[in-house]
C-alpha cells in the first residue's frame, strides 16, 4: 500500500475510537472500508487490506510516530484510547496537516460547491518527522534559512513543542541552551538524530506563551493591558473568534465597545490591529497609541 493510504488508515483509526470510545474490531473494519471506498473514487490505486494483524501493526505505528496509545479492553469489547490528548487543538491540527486526504475534496461532486483556501504553507511534509522526535526525546538536524538572507545554516536541537499560527507550523525547540521559533516553511533535509536531547530541559508551553499573540514571546519586557474600542459589527467577530484568551468585554459606550486584554506588544499583534484599524481605536495604552499613530502616517505618506 502507499504511504497515503498507511497515514489514511492512522488517521481514521485515531479518528473513529475519538468518536467512539470502545470500537470492536468489526465496528473498525466496517468503518475503514467504507472510508476507502470513498478516498478509491479519487485515486483508485488504493488498495483495503486490513486483518487483525494489520491492527496491531498499525496501533504499534500510532503508538510510534503520534505517541497515541491505543488498547483492547476485554471487559467492554472494544479498543480504545488510554490518553486526552487525541482531542487537543494541537493534535488535531496535526493530524489534518500529515493526512494527505481531503474529507471535502474526496470526490469531484463536492469540489463545484466547496472551495478551500489553496494558500497553504509548505514544508508540512515534515510534521510527521518532528512529531515523531519529540515523542521518542530525540535530537533533529536540518537546514535553516531565515527569511531575508541568501545561505542555509545548519541546526542541532532538541525539539520540544509544535505550534500552528496563521496557517503556519513552526518548531519550539532548544538551540544552544536557547528556546526559538523555526517555521517549518525554512526548514529543508530533516533528520531524527540518534542523539537524546537534554532530560533536565524544562519547558511549560502555557507559561511561555501565555501572554502572547502569535509566534513571537519578546526576551524582555512585561505584557501590558490594552484597550481597545471597537464597532458592535467587530465586537460580534471579535466575540466569535477572540483576539487572544484574556480578552474580555468590558462596556459598551454609545456604539463603541470597549474589549480588555493582557499581552506582548510583538510585530504580529500590532499588524493584526493594523488590519482592524478602520473598526478599531487603541484607547490604552499610550506607547501603542504612539506606534500605530507613527506606522498609519507612514503608510498615508507613501500614498500622497
Amino acid at each position: 500500500m502507499s504511504k497515503q493510504g498507511y497515514i489514511a488508515r492512522y488517521f481514521n483509526i485515531v479518528r473513529k475510537l475519538s468518536q467512539q470510545k470502545y470500537c470492536s474490531y468489526e465496528e473498525l473494519e466496517k468503518f475503514l472500508e467504507r472510508e476507502f471506498e470513498v478516498l478509491q473514487l479519487q485515486d483508485d490505486t488504493l488498495e483495503f487490506n486490513f486483518s487483525k494483524r494489520t491492527l496491531q501493526r498499525d496501533l504499534k505505528e500510532i503508538r510510534n510516530i503520534l505517541g497515541i496509545d491505543i488498547v483492547y479492553s476485554r471487559s467492554q469489547k472494544g479498543y480504545y484510547i488510554i490518553q486526552d490528548d487525541y482531542s487537543s487543538d494541537l493534535f488535531l491540527k496535526t493530524l489534518e496537516e500529515i493526512n494527505s486526504f481531503s474529507a471535502l475534496k474526496l470526490t469531484n461532486s463536492l469540489e463545484s460547491i466547496v472551495y478551500l483556501e489553496k494558500r497553504k504553507s509548505k514544508r508540512a511534509e515534515f510534521l510527521p518527522d518532528i512529531v515523531q522526535a519529540i515523542q521518542r526525546k530525540k535530537q533533529i538536524e536540518f537546514h535553516y534559512l531565515k527569511f531575508g538572507e541568501d545561505l542555509e545554516t545548519i541546526r542541532k536541537v532538541s525539539p520540544l513543542a509544535i505550534r500552528e499560527f496563521n496557517n503556519r507550523w513552526y518548531l519550539i525547540a532548544e538551540d544552544k541552551g536557547i528556546v526559538k521559533n523555526f517555521g517549518l516553511e525554512r526548514m529543508n533535509h530533516v533528520l531524527i538524530m540518534k542523539e537524546k536531547i537534554n532530560t533536565e530541559l524544562e519547558f511549560d508551553y502555557n507559561d511561555k506563551y501565555k501572554y502572547s499573540y502569535g509566534i513571537i514571546v519578546p526576551s524582555e519586557g512585561k505584557p501590558e493591558k490594552i484597550i481597545l474600542s471597537v464597532t458592535k459589527t467587530q465586537a460580534a467577530y471579535l466575540e466569535s473568534l477572540p483576539l487572544h484568551e484574556s480578552q474580555e468585554m468590558t462596556k459598551t459606550i454609545d456604539n463603541e465597545i470597549l474589549i480588555s486584554l493582557e499581552v506582548f506588544l510583538t510585530d504580529d499583534f500590532i499588524s493584526e490591529l493594523l488590519a482592524m484599524s478602520r473598526s478599531v481605536t487603541v484607547v490604552k495604552p499610550q506607547k501603542l497609541k504612539d506606534k500605530m499613530k507613527f506606522i498609519l502616517n507612514d503608510i498615508l505618506n507613501k500614498y500622497s
